[in-house]
């Protein structure tokens, strides 16, 4: 039955004051947000957290103690399974709730907004049962229908309904904006895939893998390093074929090719950010699994202080930087960040009067006053051939994204020799290593020790989240996390963090990472070393006796300047010689 205007306007009025209230602020702002919000179609709730400066918290429990509701403020983890199917994903995606227990014949329903009555009145009658309202802060309950629903569980429960596996179709057109997935209304894998790279954006995953089992369908994101699997619907395992085939149009790959490893690209935005996507397909016994690295292509201005680096570090690779000529080497695993500190060290050279070209593959960045080539080994655009074409524009400094092989090596070396300031990227675990690593791909050892001025190896560790940090307690660690403590002198300082854990940091206790790093700067005496050919050990040595402090000394002094903890250091660090 239709209310009347008079009822409308009492409810408005009661709404109003009672948000007022709740919220201890003036009633008349409450009514100009009142006044937008229903201009704009938006609820009260949402638009005074938003531009009253009030907390969620305090609103939802202010509300909840006026209208004698019951309240949480924190994710229910563990609902079962029967009471979650009594509200359709579909339903509770809609109308922003979460069932959470049957008690007295009653459905306890989580909402963030009590004044929805008509929403709620619908919901009812979908149920087909008696509900009973629980308030909670919308960021929570948003939370929970991820966790407990997944990524994307309308989108799949409307694919699926009533059509088999074999029937489900990539249906849409391509597109790049991933924007647009939140105002499509049509069921697709294509939304359903643009909603698991949006969230991964979103979560600043710098990975996505889809990884098909027997029985199951995984996807994980990578954050801050460490893998996290992502909650989906189960019955996403049956549009894993379909998932699969939409990567492959979006990156330009061969749908029908199963057999084969698969490498491509493709470019998306999000918010007006363009983002790189490296695609890469590996088949498996029980299907294709895919890896999409995420690479923003907008460049922010860094400089070393802001990667983390210690001083001494940042130091030392700004004389290097800084040279007229030479290979500087940056080492270092996958993903341990050597692109990043690349391009802070060109920008931090890059004037008018210098030439600069990189040849990379893939380009990681966009960046001003460079010129960049992109590798193109299928039509025999290699490192080597670019290195060599390269040298024909006269450039000042040369960048080349990674020395694979012996030619790409020797023109390196011999291009420093004559004049060029030349970066270089090298897989290997510590500074010492990338010298004999050159060696062993058949450079000279008088060219290696003549042409590299400097190596340069990093990490990434985990920051400690400064939103739930507190002081470390000593009986959580180990003996031989206590040990290395001890010997550092730190046992007994403030200093010493650990995060709890806090929606902010996704309850890891970690949030971002910085850079760790060994300078090695080649003295005659370390040039004399590696001429005789000694192993990578006896240079670390003598470098270390000269004063190069090791990744492991790095991660220490981050530990006792409070920026990461023990345990992060024991992961990424190996024991020093």
């Amino acid at each position: 039955m239709n209310k009347s205007i008079e009822q409308q306007t009492t409810e408005i009025l009661d709404e109003i004051t009672l948000c007022a209230q709740a919220a201890t602020i003036d009633e008349q702002r409450v009514r100009e947000i009142a006044g937008f919000a229903r201009e704009h179609g938006r609820s009260l709730v949402d638009l005074l957290v938003e531009r009253s400066g009030v907390g969620e918290v305090q609103l939802t429990c202010g509300l909840a103690s006026l209208l004698d509701l019951p309240s949480i403020t924190e994710e229910v983890k563990e609902i079962p399974e029967y009471i979650l199917g009594m509200v359709s994903p579909a339903l509770a995606i809609k109308n922003h709730v979460i069932p959470l227990r049957e008690e007295n014949g009653k459905l306890h329903v989580a909402c963030w907004n009590p004044f929805d009555w008509q929403s709620w009145d619908d919901l009812a009658h979908m149920v087909g049962r008696e509900l009973e309202r629980v308030l909670c802060p919308r960021s929570v309950v948003e939370r929970m229908l991820k966790e407990h629903y997944g990524i994307g569980a309308e989108t799949v429960e409307r694919l699926l309904a009533g059509r088999s596996e074999e029937e489900v179709k990539i249906v849409g057109a391509v597109t790049t904006d991933l924007s647009e997935a939140d105002a499509a209304n049509e069921p697709t894998v294509v939304n359903l895939v643009n909603q698991i790279l949006t969230e991964a954006i979103r979560a600043n995953a710098t990975d996505v893998h889809f990884e098909p089992y027997d029985n199951k369908f995984r996807i994980r994101y990578r954050i801050d390093g460490m893998l996290e699997d992502v909650s989906m619907p189960v019955s996403v395992s049956m549009l894993k074929l379909a998932l699969v085939s939409r990567v492959k149009i979006m990156s330009n790959l061969d749908i029908s090719e199963k057999r084969l490893p698969q490498d491509g690209r493709c470019q998306v935005a999000l918010a007006g950010q363009e983002y790189d996507l490296r695609v890469s397909i590996l088949p498996g016994i029980h299907g294709e699994a895919v890896v999409i690295r995420l690479q923003s292509r907008q460049m922010t201005a860094m400089d070393l202080d802001a990667l983390g680096f210690e001083q001494e570090e940042q130091n030392k690779t700004k004389e290097l930087i800084t040279r007229p000529h030479g290979l500087v080497l940056v080492t270092g695993p996958t993903g341990s960040g050597k692109t990043t500190t690349l391009y802070t060290c060109l920008s931090n050279i890059t004037s008018p009067e210098t030439k600069i070209i990189t040849i990379e593959d893939p380009i990681e960045y966009r960046a001003d006053d460079i010129l960049q080539m992109q590798v193109h080994e299928t039509i025999g655009f290699s490192f080597a051939r670019a290195l060599r074409h390269m040298l024909r524009h006269d450039p000042d400094v040369l960048l080349v994204g990674e020395i694979r092989d012996r030619e790409t090596a020797d023109i390196a070396i011999r291009s420093s020799l004559t004049g060029h300031l030349v970066f270089a990227t090298l897989h290997t675990n510590d500074a010492a290593s990338a010298i004999t690593r050159l060696i062993d791909v058949g450079i000279e050892p008088f060219l290696a020790a003549s042409s590299v001025h400097g190596v340069l190896a990093q990490r990434l560790v985990r920051r400690v989240c400064s939103h739930c940090v507190r002081e470390l307690n000593l009986k959580s660690l180990s003996e031989y996390e206590h040990q290395l403590l001890r010997e550092a002198g730190l046992i007994g300082t403030a200093s010493l963090r650990k995060g709890r854990g806090c929606e902010k940091c996704r309850f890891t206790g970690y949030r971002g990472r910085m850079a760790i790093g060994e300078v090695m700067v080649m003295s005659t005496a370390i040039r004399r070393l590696v001429q005789m050919r000694e192993p990578s050990e006896r240079i670390k040595e003598l470098a270390c006796k000269e004063g190069m402090r090791t990744l492991r000394e790095s991660a220490m002094l981050a530990v006792k300047e409070g920026k990461t903890d023990i345990s992060e250091v024991l992961r990424i660090t190996q024991e020093d010689l």
